[in-house]
């Protein structure tokens, strides 16, 4: 008898009858692959137990047989009754205690009996029990994928979630933090059909039976690999492998994946972006492929090396908006949908070339000033903060000869201080020195020094609460070394042992010393500024940052694992030097925007530049 037939006959006992079910495949339609996988999965559960007839050596023989629904390779648990338990005022006896012995795995299948393998425990005895539980049976879906869309990924997770709890027999939940977590690990999701690193994800989320579905793109079809792991077992029960059906549509919208039972079974969800970034589901050039799985677009294309951007939601119209700058220039825009509508612009070009610009609200308005920093070879540092009234820019304060620093050290989701640190002609920096800044009476006044590691620098620096929700704001920065170091109260707490960064802009600076009457000069390369943001909705922030010193188009993702701090490299496949990074998450959508501005140079002098700006599409 087939696992097919059986499950049929294991589905009609429940009282389902799925469309399959009520008519043999050659009498009419024909099951789907999915409802064919939920039947294997059935017929692997069957609600059976018996005793233990005969041990020898390894191999057992129960009294259970395929008039019990057995099949080869189910897994049944090993128990010795103990004493009866009864009631001590009315004698009635309520059961037994029982001791668990092991597992046995079936092998071979006869209509009365059968015989299994012991695969854990030992010590088992003839007239032992065996059984397969009565309840329902916990079980977990995991999905992995490579390069397939995500809404159709949710559909065909829908359906076979749906058809699993329509059977009674289990209670399903969702992996998508097992997912995550095997990522973080680096394991692949070839590897994780092969089991690696299951083990360890399901003894931390204390689940055993794990079903792991590996969507992938085979003769360019959506393609689903699939195995059933019953844990701590380390082979697979069972696998299959199949085209996703046409019937099977995108979904539009949905959430992912709430217990609910029969009567209202889990409801699919987005994956977190940080889920699908660590999937490796961003491929090289798919934001002009169209059946990419982080949805992409070019927003914008401007005929200039973008060299500096930051992005923010207005905290008075919760309006997105963006600034930037080509060195010579700053334009601000405001971000609705997928366009740029611009707001102004403003030449700021007098007293150096500007390597920086950041939102900030000084005044706590809820309106964005923009803070600059530009730089000229002889005069040295010069830095600015520009204000709008009645709609056109205007300087608020000018030739600051310190590095303005905006930081939201409040985790208000936007910056509202500024820190400075003085500016050196001899070392450019003066490094492990801040001060915090206050706005009075148009002007910026010191509030108090700042204690900061002694390798920080006001530039390719961030805020993020990366350390933990409860904890102190740790302070993500590149040193001189090119490794990104995390510090709490200026104390270094990680550092990465890859290199990050790698900015396109180099500044010449006059050091005053003459060397054979010719002034001598050093040169400083400009880091891009990382970006802190909430990619999985967990309330924590991950941190993104351009690797363009490793390779042009790879960028670096830092997250707190359940090892501490890692970092994972991703190619988005982007064709140039990703100068900026910028984000933002507003309260329509579930998962947060992330913007890249991309240069691509003409010519080896870099005189010559076009940039992308480039946007994943916002999902609902």
């Amino acid at each position: 008898m087939s696992r097919w037939v059986l499950a049929v006959l294991f589905l009609s006992a429940l009282g389902v009858e799925p469309g399959w079910a009520q008519s043999p495949p050659a009498g009419g339609q024909a099951p789907t692959p999915i409802t064919t996988l939920v039947g294997q999965v059935v017929a692997l559960f069957p609600k059976v137990e018996g005793d233990v007839l005969k041990v020898d050596g390894s191999q057992v023989t129960l009294s259970v047989g395929q008039r019990d629904g057995v099949v080869t390779g189910v897994e049944l648990m090993v128990y010795r009754e103990g004493e009866e338990l009864k009631h001590p005022k009315t004698g009635e006896v309520l059961g037994r205690t029982e001791k668990t012995i092991g597992r046995v795995t079936i092998a071979d299948v006869f209509e009365g009996y059968s015989t299994a393998k012991i695969s854990q425990g030992s010590g088992v005895q003839p007239g032992d029990r065996a059984r397969v539980s009565a309840g329902k049976v916990r079980l977990t879906v995991v999905p992995l994928s490579t390069g397939v869309r995500d809404n159709l990924i949710e559909a065909a997770i829908q359906e076979l979630v749906d058809l699993l709890t329509r059977t009674g027999r289990f209670s399903v939940g969702m992996g998508d933090s097992l997912a995550v977590t095997l990522a973080q690990q680096g394991i692949k999701p070839e590897e994780a059909l092969e089991g690696k690193g299951l083990q360890k994800v399901a003894e931390r989320y204390k689940t055993e039976n794990l079903l792991v579905v590996h969507f992938k793109r085979v003769e360019s079809k959506p393609y689903m690999d699939v195995r059933l792991f019953e844990l701590p077992r380390a082979d697979a029960a069972f696998s299959t492998a199949f085209f996703v059906p046409p019937s099977i549509r995108p979904t539009t919208q949905g959430s992912r994946f709430s217990q609910g039972g029969p009567a209202n079974p889990p409801q699919a969800k987005q994956r977190s972006l940080l889920a699908r970034l660590l999937g490796r589901e961003l491929e090289a050039g798919s934001y002009s492929s169209g059946e990419n799985s982080i949805p992409l677009k070019e927003v914008a294309k401007f005929p200039f090396a973008v060299v500096a951007i930051d992005v923010g939601v207005m905290p008075k119209d919760k309006i997105p908006r963006m600034v930037v700058s080509d060195g010579e220039k700053i334009y601000q825009y405001k971000i609705v949908g997928l366009k740029f509508e611009p707001e102004w612009s403003m030449s700021v070009r007098s007293l150096g070339r500007v390597f920086s610009v950041y939102f900030v609200d000084l005044d706590g308005d809820g309106i964005f000033e923009v803070v600059g920093n530009r730089h000229d070879p002889k005069g040295g540092l010069n830095s600015f903060i520009v204000g709008v009234k009645d709609g056109k820019p205007r300087y608020l304060a000018d030739s600051i000869e310190e590095f303005l620093f905006p930081v939201d050290i409040k985790g208000d989701g936007y910056k509202q201080t500024v820190w400075t640190q003085r500016f050196s002609k001899e070392k450019f920096f003066t490094q492990g020195q801040a001060e915090q800044m206050v706005w009075k009476n148009g002007k910026l006044v010191t509030d108090k020094a700042i204690r900061v590691h002694p390798a920080f620098r006001p530039m390719g620096a961030v805020f993020s609460n990366m350390n933990g929700k409860d904890s102190s704001r740790a302070l993500a920065f590149i040193d001189e070394f090119n490794r990104l170091q995390m510090a709490v109260d200026g104390e270094d707490i990680w550092r990465s042992g890859t290199a990050v960064g790698g900015g396109s802009m180099i500044l010449e600076q006059e050091t005053g010393q003459m060397t054979s009457r010719v002034m001598r000069s050093a040169f400083y390369k400009i880091e891009p500024t990382p970006l802190a943001i909430d990619l999985d909705g967990d309330g924590v922030d991950e941190v993104i940052v351009p690797q363009n010193i490793v390779k042009e188009g790879l960028i670096a993702i830092v997250f707190k694992g359940p090892a501490g701090f890692r970092l994972q490299s991703i190619d988005t496949g982007f064709e140039g030097t990703i100068t900026a990074l910028g984000g933002f998450k507003t309260d329509d959508v579930t998962q947060p925007t992330i913007i890249a501005t991309v240069v691509r140079y003409k010519n080896i002098l870099k005189t010559a530049a076009e940039t992308q700006v480039i946007m994943t599409v916002p999902q609902e």
